[in-house]
């Protein structure tokens, strides 16, 4: 395994129990970052939270590796849900996404309810999203951001519209949140232009890009040069590399994520560079979470 991979997280991993096939559980994760050396990994479940799993993983784990809980709100937890918020936090949870394959953004760009995001999700449902008809934030956000900056927990923007997110960016800041991640900013599905992703930066939020989205799974896949593009425009400082990867038939997540560092690392971007983006750069996102209580 590469040695980059020592003291690195992936802040986006798939595994199972999951509603569709994984390429691994997370024993088997867990087993393949802890020998690859590797510092953290968030657990993401589309459908659930994944705080108590990440809870007995760190229980039971030798130190060194720790795992983090995430939520994303989507219809199964009830949407855009500040009672599914408060209980994931105090459960000790770490990363609040807003809704991914239920936004509305998502279905408009890749359907409902269709692969690699094949979801439980009633036919005919619109989508979420966290905009009311003359563009500002709805009811229930408030709350949420409210108990993600009492927790000092992570905000992600999950599958929602480029715009919805810089529109819950501005008011995160507002409210002190400190901790704030664009989720997958290449990816089809999520798509910001540079000039938004400077905005992003500008009101103190780090850039997810994950190398899902230059693998065939991912509908429209984007060239690796890309990634390294909206990198360079960006600087390093400011952005998180992540796989998002579990899928059936993509690589493994640790075995992938090493695989894409070093095509990204062939393609130009420096060595110390990728160390940033996956080492220094998710620990100071996570820095406040306590991972005894994941």
């Amino acid at each position: 395994m590469s040695a980059l991979l020592q003291g690195a997280y992936d802040l986006h991993i798939h595994a199972a129990p999951d509603v569709i096939p994984r390429k691994l559980d997370i024993k088997d994760l867990a087993q393949a970052a802890a020998q690859a050396g590797m510092a953290g990994i968030a657990l993401k479940d589309h459908t659930t939270s994944t705080a108590g799993r990440c809870y007995v993983l760190n229980r039971l784990l030798p130190k060194g590796l720790i795992f983090y809980g995430c939520l994303a709100l989507n219809p199964t937890v009830g949407g855009i849900n500040p009672l599914a918020v408060e209980s994931f936090l105090r459960e000790g949870g770490s990363i609040v996404y807003m809704p991914t394959y239920g936004a509305a953004n998502h279905i408009r760009r890749w359907g409902l309810g269709k692969s690699p995001t094949d979801f439980p999700i009633a036919k005919g449902f619109q989508g979420l999203t966290i905009l009311d008809e003359v563009s500002r934030l709805t009811p229930e956000c408030d709350p949420i951001l409210r108990l993600i900056k009492k927790h000092d927990a992570v905000l992600a923007t999950g599958h929602i519209s480029p715009e919805e997110s810089l529109a819950l960016l501005r008011k995160a800041r507002d409210v002190g949140i400190k901790r704030m991640l664009v989720t997958h900013a290449s990816e089809s599905v999520t798509p910001m232009a540079l000039d938004q992703q400077k905005e992003v930066v500008q009101l103190g939020a780090m850039i997810e890009h994950c190398f899902f989205a230059a693998t065939e799974a991912c509908p429209e896949p984007i060239r690796i040069e890309e990634i390294r593009d909206q990198i360079n425009f960006v600087g390093a400082s400011n952005v998180i590399l992540s796989s998002d990867l579990g899928q059936m038939t993509n690589r493994s997540p640790v075995d992938g994520f090493s695989h894409y560092l070093k095509k990204l690392i062939a393609v130009g971007t420096r060595e110390d560079e990728v160390k940033l983006m996956i080492s220094e750069n998710p620990r100071r996102l996570l820095a406040p979470a306590d991972p005894q209580s994941n």
